[in-house]
């Protein structure tokens, strides 16, 4: 079974041989949201070597949009230079985790309160019904992947729907670096089903036009994620480097 992310020699999927995206453009991007994905579902983990070459071996793209993925990642502080021995996939502090959720505080519960009246009912309701669906009982595997994308669009939509696109690029880059955290965290310690949720109250309050109610419920629900995901890093200290972390009063349903 060819690993994730990964790919044979002569597999027709193979990135750097599709010529429908054979633009450098294209195959910049692409590289970039590759590399990307597998760092935030922590395929490649804190720590893990990147070089060129690792990445050249692993992926199948050429040097060029390896470059640049690399560039931007290390803008971005998922990965770190380490000179001459190439790059690694950045660690993770509980500092990043305290300062990750304030902000998420500050910013989301805004653009939630501002979504407020703005979503198509019907799109929420579908987003919301397919993370639900994503760890519905009966499933035969958990899919930790699954129900995190599924998460990720739902919570984008409501972003999007603030109408303010600044704030809501903002917010869906705190999501991604959120979902790192919580694949390291909870997958670690076997927790996925602790963490999945529904969002029925929120959707409610939403299409309602309720601002103030539905971000009471996206705060309420952010403080308790913090809680769970930092009593999970905080028995995998060895996967994440200490530093002192408050844990703020919240409830237990994730956001």
């Amino acid at each position: 079974m060819t690993p994730r992310g990964e790919y044979k020699p002569g597999n027709a999927n193979r990135p750097g041989e599709n010529t429908s995206m054979s633009s450098g453009k294209n195959l910049n991007e692409i590289a970039y949201r590759t590399i990307k994905d597998d760092i935030i579902s922590c395929a490649l983990q804190p720590g893990d070597d990147i070089s060129e070459a690792t990445l050249l071996a692993r992926y199948g793209f050429s040097k060029a949009p390896i470059r640049s993925a690399l560039l931007r990642l290390r803008q971005e502080g998922l990965v770190v230079s380490r000179g001459r021995r190439g790059n690694m996939v950045s660690q993770v502090t509980f500092r990043d985790v305290q300062e990750i959720f304030q902000l998420r505080l500050m910013l989301e519960v805004v653009a939630t309160r501002l979504a407020a009246g703005k979503v198509d009912p019907d799109r929420i309701l579908n987003l919301n019904n397919a993370v639900v669906s994503s760890f519905s009982a009966g499933r035969e595997q958990k899919d930790e992947t699954e129900y995190m994308k599924a998460n990720r669009e739902f919570h984008r939509y409501i972003a999007e729907s603030s109408g303010n696109q600044r704030l809501a690029a903002l917010v869906i880059d705190l999501m991604e670096q959120h979902e790192r955290i919580v694949h390291l965290g909870l997958a670690l310690q076997n927790r996925e089903r602790e963490f999945l949720h529904r969002h029925d109250d929120l959707v409610s309050a939403l299409i309602d036009g309720d601002g103030d109610r539905a971000a009471r419920l996206a705060e309420h629900s952010l403080r308790g994620g913090q809680r769970m995901v930092v009593e999970a890093l905080l028995s995998s200290t060895n996967e994440v480097s200490e530093c002192e972390v408050t844990i703020e009063p919240g409830s237990e349903t994730p956001a």
